[in-house]
């Protein structure tokens, strides 16, 4: 090898040992650059994130205030004429976005009513079964959601238990306790999702407290819900008593009174754990904008008298 050629050897060796410091290097730079960039990010959202709770719970406050001068000003009856079916949106901070809305509970049938302390409500199973009549689905879907909730693995005539679900794929046990948001539903065997979103318009779930049944505000209840309390209400009656979404029934005496139920003799004390004029449970809806972002929460609220409480918190609608 000449001179020459070894001295342009060396060169070629240099220039592609340049080219490979400066590619490293520049990998290196893009690599701490995108890093950068993600805990900027990561920093940014977790700041977000941060001032839409602090948010949230602000317009939770917004949400009991309303329902304290609701309960004041008609703690007789609920219906949806009242100052909490009227949202906010729409408000505007330096930063921020605000909207909520309250939503009442108590106008569906509660699923965790079915099993009351350990044993079957019977009230409740019946009204039950007469929905799933109405909507014309299997009347086992009863006994499947009874065995979701119980505690034993002994399998109602038409329920589903622990070997069932184990042969799915992936596995998975019944709860042995009270729902704790409605999207559980679907863990049940045969609840498809057409079955859920339709089931999911007229059933919510609600904590139990005590021996006690949530029950039905005959106020806000749907045409369905009004038509499932007795085997002899017709559709035509339902909407009589539904009267456009303004029903208005101070009392149950009210309620029995009704010329389109009043020979049905309803007024038992079984009726009575079913049904009521008043509401107790609601969800606050919360959306917060910003930064190009949206959060939403969403709050269960109980309202035993002119005082609310927060029973629980979630990212997504209990109803």
């Amino acid at each position: 090898m000449s001179i020459k050629q070894h001295k342009g050897k060396q060169k070629g060796v240099a220039l592609f040992m340049t080219l490979l410091v400066v590619t490293i290097a520049t990998l290196l730079a893009t690599e701490i650059w995108f890093n950068n960039t993600i805990d900027i990010s990561r920093q940014s959202n977790n700041r977000s994130a941060y001032q839409a709770n602090h948010y949230a719970n602000g317009m939770a406050l917004w949400a009991l205030d309303v329902l304290r001068i609701d309960y004041e000003e008609t703690q007789a009856f609920d219906n949806r004429g009242e100052v909490w079916n009227q949202p906010i949106a729409g408000i505007q901070l330096e930063d921020a976005v605000l909207s909520g809305r309250l939503r009442e509970m108590d106008s569906k049938f509660n699923l965790n009513n079915l099993v009351i302390d350990g044993a079957i409500n019977e009230p409740s199973l019946a009204y039950f079964k007469r929905i799933l009549n109405n909507l014309e689905m299997d009347l086992g879907m009863a006994d499947k959601i009874i065995d979701w909730m119980d505690s034993d693995q002994l399998p109602m005539p038409q329920g589903a238990e622990d070997i069932n679900y184990l042969s799915k794929s992936p596995s998975y046990r019944t709860a042995g306790q009270h729902f704790v948001h409605i999207s559980e539903l679907k863990l049940i065997d045969g609840v498809n999702d057409q079955i859920f979103e339709r089931l999911k318009s007229f059933v919510t779930v609600l904590p139990i407290s005590g021996t006690v049944p949530t029950r039905i505000n005959i106020n806000t209840a749907s045409t369905l819900l009004l038509k499932s309390l007795d085997d002899r209400i017709s559709s035509k009656e339902a909407l009589i008593l539904y009267r456009d979404g303004n029903a208005s029934n101070l009392t149950l005496e009210d309620f029995f009174r009704q010329a389109a139920i009043q020979y049905y003799n309803l007024d038992t004390e079984p009726m009575r754990t079913l049904i009521s004029t008043q509401s107790r449970w609601y969800q606050a809806q919360v959306t917060v904008k910003m930064d190009n972002a949206i959060f939403q929460k969403f709050a269960l609220v109980y309202r035993p008298g002119a005082l609310s409480v927060i029973k629980q918190w979630s990212e997504t609608a209990y109803n």
